[in-house]
């Protein structure tokens, strides 16, 4: 089992709101989306999100497949710059959200792109940083056919890392101002679908977390829209 250790700067970042991640990476481009992301939970504010465009399909994490250092960076820790620095040679533009998107808010980014639309994918991911390693996303996510003025609406599930026990315990939640990113992983190690939050008010005594932190899938309501 993994080793914790408290972290109490990188959870007080988050809860502040300025842990933003890299910016923009953008050149002048002819092509522009707007991205906006919706927190639909109940108190589970949201990592500032990482947005990604790709002239070719890429997956930047796998159901049943371990997940990278940088997605565990996010996941864990709600820091997306590792995550956004990452070049498969394919990657059109990356951009950082400002912040914590807070539930019932919505926060809209732009990117902008050089490449004519013809052949677009957007990756995108976030930390629910009232659990130990879940995170909500879409990668790969094919955007050619929006022409100017178009949009596409989807909503999100939350995901499990895989990189941590979902142990609940108040050292390892950073929105409870607990450790952040460890190195170390658990044996299974493996992206699956988020088994949800239990609390301490549905039996685990150990709990920092309560039932307000619960979540319904979807997560997170998701609009793409092409501007020109």
């Amino acid at each position: 089992m993994k080793k914790f250790k408290c972290n109490h700067v990188l959870g007080l970042l988050l809860l502040a709101g300025v842990l933003t991640g890299c910016g923009s990476d953008n050149d002048t481009a002819s092509n522009t989306y707007e991205v906006t992301v919706s927190n639909l939970t109940h108190n589970q504010p949201l990592s500032p999100v990482g947005v990604l465009l790709h002239s070719e399909s890429t997956d930047l994490w796998e159901v049943g497949s371990p997940a990278s250092v940088e997605l565990e960076d996010l996941a864990e820790g709600g820091s997306n710059a590792a995550l956004l620095t990452l070049d498969d040679g394919y990657k059109e533009a990356s951009v950082s959200g400002n912040g914590l998107i807070m539930p019932g808010n919505n926060e809209t980014i732009t990117l902008s792109t050089s490449d004519n639309g013809s052949n677009l994918y957007l990756s995108i991911a976030s930390m629910l940083i009232n659990t130990n390693d879940g995170f909500i996303g879409v990668t790969g996510l094919e955007i050619s056919n929006l022409t100017p003025g178009d949009s596409m609406n989807m909503t999100l599930s939350v995901f499990d890392a895989g990189t941590e026990v979902n142990s609940e315990l108040v050292n390892t939640i950073p929105g409870q101002m607990g450790e952040g990113f460890n190195a170390e992983r658990i044996d299974s190690n493996l992206v699956s679908h988020h088994s949800g939050v239990v609390g301490m008010d549905d039996g685990h005594s150990d709990s920092v977390l309560d039932s307000s932190h619960k979540f319904d899938n979807p997560a997170v309501l998701l609009t793409i829209t092409r501007l020109d």
